[in-house]
């Protein structure tokens, strides 16, 4: 059986996630950095979700406990991040939008706003050329 590889962390700087992933190899953990070019290209710009540190799926357990004698913070499984809680707080007050996963949630939000944006500026333009 293959192991997938799983995140295990993330971070808005690579260089961030260079540090951790420093200490997972000196543990003999192997691991991988997702969207390293991407971050660095539109860093304060768009947010890409950050640099992902990837490892095995069989050496999480021990990664976990590296990090924890490394200091870094270990959120709990079911723990959010604070983007994730944000756009679920917005959704919640949508009644149609409740039912649906975060993915959807994020594209019909999209939607309606750039739907609102298109009408004010159509009524916008409206008003200016009379």
């Amino acid at each position: 059986m293959e192991d997938k590889i799983v995140e295990i962390a993330r971070f808005n700087y690579p260089a961030d996630a260079q540090t951790l992933m420093a200490l997972l190899r000196s543990e003999g953990i192997e691991c991988y950095l997702r969207n390293e070019i991407t971050s660095q290209l539109y860093a304060g710009y768009v947010d890409v979700g950050g640099a992902r540190v990837e490892i095995l799926d069989s050496d999480v357990p021990r990664a976990l406990e590296v990090m924890k004698e490394g200091g870094y913070e270990i959120p709990s499984e079911n723990e959010q991040g604070d983007e994730i809680k944000n756009v679920s707080g917005w959704a919640r007050h949508i009644p149609f939008l409740r039912h649906l996963p975060l993915e959807r949630q994020i594209i019909v939000l999209f939607a309606i706003i750039a739907v609102f944006l298109a009408l004010i500026i159509y009524f916008g333009s409206l008003v200016s050329s009379n």
